[in-house]
């Protein structure tokens, strides 16, 4: 910068004026004040951001809490309404096998009762049979002996008509020879014969036909 502002030539002096040069610091100075400008600025929209993020986490941080909570209280009671509901199960399964020992009970009970009238019900059936085959012999034998009266009623009304023949026969010779009439077994006279067929038990007896001799 001396070499072009001075030159010496032997006994020439030559000056040349150049412009001043811009102040750098004053450059320097109003850069460095927007810097700071901008970075307090920026410190300022940072803190800003900050503070409204911090608020905002708060605000979630105490949602979240508070949900928390809530949830923790339906853990909480769900678990209370799940010991209710196992104690409910507990109870149930065991009134279910309660009730399912007393129906085998009953059953085996009644099976035994039933299997007792079954019983019964045989003896009473086989009692019955033989009730009935006692009456058929019975009603048999009644026929049998209803048969027998009707043959020894048929047989009385002979031997009674034979009778009252033989006196009628009596009176008559009495009143005509004025002797002593004769009849069976009594001194030789009219002998009365009557004679009998006898089938089976289950028919009618056949009577021959009465002779007086």
């Amino acid at each position: 910068m001396n070499c072009l502002r001075k030159q010496s030539t032997g006994d020439v002096s030559v000056e040349v004026n150049a412009c001043p040069g811009p102040d750098l610091r004053k450059i320097l100075e109003e850069m460095r004040c927007q810097y700071e400008t901008l970075i307090e600025r920026n410190r300022k929209e940072v803190e800003d951001w900050y503070e409204c993020k911090i608020e905002e986490v708060n605000r979630e941080v105490i949602t979240s809490g508070q949900e928390v909570e809530t949830c923790n209280n339906q853990v909480t009671e769900l678990r209370r309404q799940l010991q209710a509901l196992e104690i409910d199960l507990q109870a149930q399964l065991s009134q279910r096998d309660n009730l399912e020992a007393s129906l085998a009970e009953t059953e085996c009970r009644y099976n035994n009762h039933l299997g007792e009238l079954q019983s019964q019900i045989t003896c009473v059936e086989q009692q019955l049979a033989d009730l009935r085959t006692e009456m058929e012999c019975q009603n048999q034998e009644y026929k049998i002996l209803l048969d027998v009266k009707c043959r020894l009623e048929q047989e009385i009304h002979t031997y009674r008509c034979l009778l009252e023949g033989g006196q009628q026969d009596l009176i008559q010779s009495s009143g005509l020879g004025g002797g002593v009439a004769r009849t069976g077994g009594i001194g030789g006279g009219g002998i009365i014969r009557t004679s009998h067929t006898y089938t089976s038990s289950s028919q009618m007896p056949s009577c021959a036909a009465a002779e007086i001799q």
